[in-house]
């Protein structure tokens, strides 16, 4: 795992494939435990944010994914980024084609 900035925030970069907040967040005991769940894909993503639903963590693949969404006042906020494989996100994802993004 290593860092850089991407403007004024830190994106982490992830370099492995098993992630504890993934994990948890599609385990049963995992969401019911730490009040997780997997928001897979754009849409949901850009809703929770438009919502001010709490987000802690927002995995992609790629800065182009985080087009159009509020990422300074986010981090601000205390989201942490993580940019991840696109292998990595094809494993977790539960879809066939992932969008390259993913919120928790």
């Amino acid at each position: 795992m290593f860092c850089y900035c991407l403007g004024s925030y830190v994106i982490i970069v992830v370099l492995f494939c098993n992630s504890p907040v993934i994990t948890d967040a599609k385990s049963v005991l995992g969401r019911e435990r730490k009040k997780l769940i997997l928001l897979e894909g754009r849409r949901l993503v850009t809703e929770a944010v438009r919502t001010s639903q709490l987000i802690k963590f927002i995995f992609f693949t790629d800065a182009d994914v985080l087009a159009g969404l509020p990422v300074e006042s986010l981090a601000e906020s205390g989201v942490n980024f993580f940019k991840v494989k696109k292998d990595h996100m094809n494993v977790w994802s539960d879809t066939v084609a992932p969008q390259g993004i993913m919120g928790s």
